[in-house]
């Protein structure tokens, strides 16, 4: 009977949501080192690995519930896995964060050719919202070596408002916490190496889930907030006096 429900509430989100794509995951800045950001006390280590491929010269592979891999995903505790939307601290569609890593040898970059993420109902198989890459990323030499010494930062990921919004919509459905997060990836190119196609050359390629509500402010908006205040309050003094 709890299955039955589960089905028919999933339906019901797919049929009012049938007009929107669900295509948008995107980077939360115009390029990917806009986009690099540290996520602060969960680190990279200790944020939930999602996926974790190793191939060359292209690798593709996913895991669903609960840690089933598939292709070339790694499994393992710190590879793969399947956490709740509760265990990412994914309580809006405005928290949904995934940190891309990527271990590549000889300064060389790395084609992102797509990732999707997929929630799934209690029952391990129901799929309630699918949410995909809109175009594959170049992350070039120079991107990937802002990693090298940050074991608390990532490419930063997130949904577009509009997915957002989709997002919160299977929020909204009794016992969402425990609905269960899936990634599957792509990277690397067979072909011939190009600005468009970069093989994947050594690894491992890691993405992790975590909530954007723990990504600290930039230092710049920090300031920023500061230079506010100060002139606030030079103006309040300006108004007494």
């Amino acid at each position: 009977m709890k299955a039955m429900r589960i089905v028919l509430v999933a339906c019901a989100v797919l049929a009012a949501t049938s007009s929107v794509a669900w295509a948008d995951i995107v980077l939360t800045g115009a390029t990917p080192q806009a986009s690099f950001v540290d996520i602060g006390a969960q680190g990279f280590g200790n944020a939930p690995r999602l996926l974790t491929l190793q191939t060359t010269p292209f690798e593709s592979g996913g895991v669903t519930p609960t840690n089933v891999v598939n292709g070339d995903a790694i499994s393992g505790a710190d590879k793969s896995n399947t956490p709740t939307l509760s265990a990412l601290g994914w309580n809006s569609g405005a928290n949904v964060g995934i940190g891309f890593n990527s271990n590549q040898t000889g300064g060389s970059g790395i084609t992102l050719q797509s990732m999707t993420l997929r929630i799934y109902a209690t029952n391990g198989t129901t799929v309630l919202g699918t949410f995909s890459l809109a175009a594959p990323v170049q992350f070039s030499g120079t991107d990937l070596a802002l990693q090298q010494g940050n074991g608390n930062s990532v490419f930063n990921f997130h949904l577009t408002p509009a997915q957002q919004t989709q997002f919160n919509t299977i929020l909204a459905m009794s016992g969402s916490g425990n609905f269960f997060a899936g990634l599957s990836a792509s990277l690397g190119c067979a072909g011939t190496a190009s600005p468009t196609c970069q093989p994947s050359n050594d690894g491992a390629d890691s993405f992790v889930g975590f909530s954007q509500a723990s990504v600290p402010e930039p230092p710049s908006l920090v300031l920023l907030g500061f230079g506010v205040l100060a002139l606030g309050f030079v103006y309040n003094r300006k108004v007494r006096a």
